[in-house]
């Protein structure tokens, strides 16, 4: 579109949310009346830096004027001038050494691969029951292990605090070789340990695995492939799908199906609900929470439990803990028996 059309209703009604909203948002307005509608037809994060403002700037504005995004807004646009609107260039240059000059990828199709990642894992995971099982197997343990190294060792950090959470006895293991012989000499046959491994695949994360199979633990491993080295000693196999359009493995389907995992091993767990709650007025307690909010302000009584328990995270630094049994935390699927405590 060669030149900017007259001031339309649109237009005025973010001209009045911009005044609205205050200096930000009126540099918004300036970039996008400039040359209005053909504005709409850049990537957002080019507006954005053109007016130096950030995207909560820009959702700020929109909500002011009445209007979604940014798509409704070239929408609404494109109905009142009666022409259609070509939607943003959604490309950029890619400057990887082992790229082609000039190579362009599309992050559109980035994000469809992402998406397509999400959908297919946890759809597979549902379909083969995968997910319930393993659920199942954390819930009869006596004491849960994890662990990830390399990049994957994010991903064990995460699952074991949304474990912690809503159970006892959750230990994340270090990805080092004498938290892994500590770990491997404190677990016990009824134990279950959860693995992240991932392409290139760690040798320790094998080796702790193996070592957690010959023990007679149940070990569930989240992982790109049925054929990667470490399902060999896996007693369940979560399969995740990691492809991407850049030189990394996606993260995407790892995180949501370690998510959903802790979140049925929760729903299977009694004492999940008191737990968290406990957990939240203890933090409320030491000031975790709340910005300026002195501990004393809590109720006296918060740190202690009917069973002396304070809700802490257990060992979240990874160190093997002394084993307690709670009842609270027994399994709730049908034919399930927590082990005797030993």
């Amino acid at each position: 579109m060669s030149r900017p059309l007259a001031p339309t209703s649109t237009l005025e009604l973010l001209r009045a949310a911009a005044e609205l909203c205050g200096p930000t948002a009126q540099r918004l307005f300036a970039v996008l009346a400039e040359d209005y509608p053909a504005s709409l037809e850049r990537r957002p994060g080019q507006l954005l830096r053109a007016a130096r403002a950030t995207a909560a700037d820009l959702d700020g504005l929109l909500a002011a004027a009445g209007v979604a995004s940014t798509d409704d807004l070239r929408m609404l646009a494109a109905r009142e001038i009666g022409l259609r609107l070509a939607e943003p260039d959604l490309r950029f240059t890619s400057r990887e050494p082992q790229s082609e000059p000039r190579e362009r990828s599309a992050l559109r199709r980035m994000i469809t691969t992402e998406e397509d990642n999400l959908r297919r894992t946890l759809a597979d995971l549902q379909a083969n029951g995968a997910l319930e099982v393993a659920a199942a197997a954390l819930l009869r343990a006596r004491r849960r292990w994890v662990l990830g190294d390399l990049k994957s060792a994010g991903y064990a950090s995460l699952l074991t605090s949304d474990l912690t959470s809503s159970m006892r006895d959750v230990f994340l293991v270090q990805p080092a070789t004498g938290a892994a012989v500590n770990a491997i000499s404190d677990a016990h046959a009824d134990d279950a340990l959860v693995v992240f491994s991932f392409r290139n695949y760690s040798r320790l994360t094998v080796d702790v695995a193996r070592e957690f199979h010959v023990l007679g633990a149940s070990v569930i491993a989240l992982t790109d492939s049925y054929t990667s080295p470490v399902c060999s000693f896996a007693s369940h196999v979560l399969a995740v799908d990691t492809r991407s359009e850049s030189p990394h493995h996606s993260p995407t389907a790892v995180v949501a199906a370690a998510h959903v995992l802790a979140a049925l091993a929760a729903a299977g767990a009694k004492g999940a609900a008191r737990r968290s709650r406990r957990r939240t007025e203890v933090f409320r307690s030491l000031g975790s929470y709340g910005l300026g909010r002195p501990a004393s302000d809590a109720a006296p009584d918060t740190l202690g439990d009917a069973d002396g328990a304070t809700g802490l995270p257990a060992t979240a630094a990874g160190a093997p803990g002394t084993y307690a049994p709670d009842a609270a935390d027994s399994p709730s699927f049908p034919g399930d028996r927590r082990p005797p405590a030993r």
